[in-house]
């Protein structure tokens, strides 16, 4: 039989189980905001204030306030486990609604919703497209301008005639040529200064430049993987609806695990399968197996316990973990042919012999082995006429000539008898 998932079957499963994990947390979040949790949170603050006030109290009232610490102490605590006895309510509905949590569900699988679009992939360094920012240059001053003296007018410009005039022009020049030897200088800094500006602004946006042909490489190189890896996905698709048209048990198979993969169990009961489609007769073997015994829930509610301020757990009874284990067999096995059957619209398999077992360490000899715990062979026809809503699973698989192990919890084989074909 085949045993691992295969392609899309994986895929389906990993994102079920993602999609079991999340609505988990949803339910932890819920719970955390239920009756018991909020009183547990006001019990431990009463706790708290309790406390502190002790510290701060005469010794009259730092008594009175020590015995309030341990009363919010003990409801505090006693909040807690039921906190914990509602997780295990709900884990134990899990497990008793094995069946009926598949019922309302179409197990139908569109396969052309496992189709990929070949969308492109957003650039993840946009900030690479922006031009790095332009500096900030030092603005050029003006060359300075010659300005003649003013000539003086009247008698004190005839009386001093053109030497006084050609001092005061001398002295003029000389005051223009040691600013314009000024303005020089201070032009050769600010241009040095923006030149510097700018090659470090060059050696920015070439290190930007760079950066930015490495990430459109990369990112085109993811696109084409991606875009590779899509027409792969995708022409296996083809490969997949094609093979089921011709019935193909290859491709039976593929689309059997899919449904399987979707098909996710509690926490406290995981299963995993194998199986195989023969064209010629179109039945479907599978097997189930279930998690050992030594792994189901054992404990049948929290207890707190004032004399040593400890949460104990009261063991859920031997009796009921059988009944409950064997339950949750029976179930499987329902609940696995349905899911198939359902899933099966184009009515491909006629029948289906199924087995539920368990993979353990034989005690007596410390080997592995693997021990069937129940046989069921149906078709089609016969299964879909059973009611699941309103059966009772151990009388059904009874119904169905099933072969159910005596002790499904103490891992106790099947009797040798025939399984109805």
């Amino acid at each position: 039989m085949a045993r691992r998932r295969g392609f899309f079957a994986e895929l389906q499963y990993q994102q079920r189980l993602t999609q079991q994990r999340q609505a988990q947390q949803q339910r932890e979040a819920i719970r955390s905001h239920n009756v018991a949790v909020r009183e547990s949170l006001r019990l431990a603050r009463e706790q708290q204030r309790a406390a502190d006030a002790a510290i701060r109290a005469s010794a009259a009232q730092r008594t009175a306030a020590q015995r309030a610490a341990r009363l919010a102490n003990i409801a505090a605590r006693e909040a807690a486990a039921e906190e914990r006895n509602a997780q295990l309510a709900v884990a134990f509905d899990e497990i008793d609604n094995l069946l009926n949590a598949t019922l309302d569900v179409d197990d139908w699988v569109d396969l052309e919703s496992l189709r990929e679009s070949a969308s492109s992939l957003p650039f993840d360094r946009p900030e690479l497209l922006v031009l790095s920012a332009v500096p900030h240059y030092r603005p050029l001053l003006d060359r300075p301008s010659f300005v003649a003296p003013t000539p003086q007018s009247g008698l004190s410009g005839a009386l001093g005639g053109n030497r006084k005039r050609s001092a005061q022009l001398a002295t003029a020049q000389q005051e223009h040529l040691r600013l314009v030897r000024q303005w020089e200088q201070i032009l050769i800094q600010t241009c040095a200064a923006n030149a510097e500006l700018r090659a470090q602004w060059r050696q920015r946006e070439a290190a930007r430049t760079a950066e930015l042909d490495d990430a459109r490489r990369r990112h085109e190189r993811a696109e084409t993987e991606r875009r590779h890896r899509i027409n792969e996905s995708n022409a296996r698709l083809d490969q997949l609806i094609a093979g089921l048209r011709e019935r193909k048990p290859s491709a039976m198979d593929e689309y059997v695990g899919i449904v399987l993969a979707n098909s996710i169990y509690p926490e406290t009961f995981e299963v995993s399968y194998e199986h195989s489609f023969d064209a010629t007769d179109q039945e479907l073997r599978i097997t189930v197996l279930a998690p050992r015994p030594d792994a189901f829930l054992t404990t049948k509610s929290f207890r707190y316990n004032k004399t040593n301020d400890e949460i104990t757990a009261t063991a859920l009874p031997m009796a009921e973990r059988k009944r409950r284990y064997a339950s949750a067999i029976a179930q499987t096995a329902l609940r696995t042919v349905h899911e198939v059957f359902e899933a099966d619209r184009a009515a491909i398999i006629d029948s289906i012999a199924l087995t539920v077992a368990v993979n353990a360490v034989d005690g007596a000899t410390g080997h592995d082995t693997r021990t069937d715990l129940l046989q069921l062979a149906t078709d089609r026809a016969d299964f879909l006429a059973l009611d699941l809503a309103r059966v009772d699973p151990k009388q059904t698989l009874a119904h169905l000539s099933a072969a159910v192990s005596p002790n499904p919890f103490g891992l106790v084989p099947l009797a040798d008898h025939g399984v109805r074909g």
